[in-house]
């Protein structure tokens, strides 16, 4: 690994590398999370021994 004073952390990205990582990782999650959400509702309206 270089001794480049911008690279941070062991993955060797850069503070704004890494938020960008980050960010994505958040919005990739909040999707997952809606559909799941979503699935999970569908499931429940159409399932009969649940209602």
């Amino acid at each position: 690994m270089s001794d480049d004073p911008d690279k941070v952390g062991p993955t060797g990205l850069t503070l704004k590398e890494a938020e960008e990582v980050h960010s994505y990782l958040i919005d990739g999650t909040r999707v997952f999370g809606l559909i799941a959400l979503l699935a999970h509702v569908l499931t429940a309206f159409t399932t009969p021994w649940l209602g």
